[in-house]
């Protein structure tokens, strides 16, 4: 998979049978406990979050129906981070599983531009997907209001999978990042990663099962073997702040002890947001 700022993934399959995928780094989403105390941490690290939005999807009368879930995300220059809890466990949203398994990061989502033709060539593949479906949010932002919309598809959530994969077309982009949602007073300003960790033989399962998705990996999506965990995890994301100061200090008044990395800060942000932030220096302008 590449990064957000790297050149397009390219199939591992030979070209006469799959045409190539141009895919990138869309966004990442964890699912919490409790989505409010999840936003008050974030907020109080400096993000500035999008107000809570309740996904709807499109059944099939035609009709929107509730999905389950509800969400706030941090948007950034690049890339974004998705705050979500599965609101009702019976609306058939498609992480009820992967909740019940453990909580913490779970989403990976693959940008397209061409849903359709990137399904067909993954179903090429023979790999198991769902159909192309369309959902939507409402959207309430300061310079922004309407129902953003968006095309995905996924391949069916396994136990052994250490993130559930989609792929993702925002087709409402203009609603998706007002000015106002990209300044970040901790000075956040892209998503540049994502760290797995586990051991040898579940790290090599887990790049055999993307690679066989056409995921690359490359920049931006590390596969790390680490003993002694038996079940590769994503335990990492890697995020470009201008500041590193200011998110070290608003991180101890939320009683979170930054350590000290080579190239950065590392934040474990806790029970609330089970994941790791890597924060790193963005380059001068």
């Amino acid at each position: 998979m590449t990064g957000p700022n790297t050149p397009a993934a390219q199939s591992n399959a030979s070209p006469a049978r799959v045409p190539a995928l141009s895919l990138s780094l869309d966004h990442v989403g964890l699912i919490v406990p409790d989505l409010e105390a999840a936003r008050a941490l974030w907020s109080d690290l400096g993000f500035t979050l999008t107000r809570r939005a309740d996904h709807t999807r499109t059944g099939p009368d035609g009709q929107r129906v509730p999905a389950g879930s509800a969400q706030h995300s941090v948007m950034l220059e690049t890339g974004y981070i998705e705050l979500m809890q599965i609101t009702d466990p019976h609306a058939g949203h498609p992480l009820t599983p992967a909740m019940q398994q453990r909580f913490g990061l779970h989403i990976l989502a693959l940008a397209t531009e061409d849903p359709k033709a990137t399904h067909a060539a993954l179903a090429a593949r023979g790999c198991a997907l769902s159909p192309v479906m369309d959902w939507s949010r409402p959207v309430s932002e300061d310079g922004a209001e309407g129902l953003a919309r968006f095309q995905f598809f996924d391949t069916p959530w396994q136990a052994s999978d250490a993130s559930y994969l989609c792929w993702v077309r925002h087709m409402t982009p203009e609603l998706m990042r007002p000015p106002a949602l990209l300044t970040h007073a901790n000075g956040a300003q892209a998503l540049r990663g994502l760290t797995y960790e586990g051991s040898p033989a579940s790290c090599e399962g887990w790049r055999a099962r993307l690679a066989s998705l056409a995921v690359d990996l490359r920049d931006g999506l590390r596969v790390v073997a680490t003993a002694p965990s038996n079940q590769v995890l994503p335990v990492a994301i890697e995020v470009a702040f201008a500041d590193l100061g200011e998110l070290a200090d608003r991180a101890r008044r939320c009683g979170i002890e930054p350590k000290t990395v080579s190239g950065g800060l590392q934040l474990d942000l806790g029970p609330r947001s089970p994941i790791r932030i890597e924060a790193r220096s963005a380059p001068s302008a």
